[in-house]
């Protein structure tokens, strides 16, 4: 029998050496980047989503604004004009 110099190598996986491989490649600036534009392209071509974000959007600064109002008593006085 003649001797190769390859050797088979057997390796059993488990789950901590995929969890940290998993961690490895989402930690890098490829899969973030894949990611981004993902998420853009969706928001680009989702008209149902986009007027949903308006809509949010617009709701938290309403009540925002509201809630400033009604307490404006209290944050009103602390204005000053000083330098820093």
């Amino acid at each position: 029998m003649i001797k190769s110099s390859k050797h088979i190598i057997i390796e059993e996986l488990n789950k901590t050496d995929i969890s940290k491989e998993l961690e490895r490649y989402m930690d890098t600036k490829e899969f973030k980047t894949k990611v981004e534009n993902i998420v853009k392209d969706r928001l680009k071509n989702n008209k149902e989503l986009e007027d949903k974000i308006v809509e949010i959007t617009s709701n938290v600064l309403t009540q925002l604004y509201k809630t400033l109002w009604l307490k404006r008593a209290v944050w009103q006085n602390n204005l000053t004009n000083k330098n820093s």
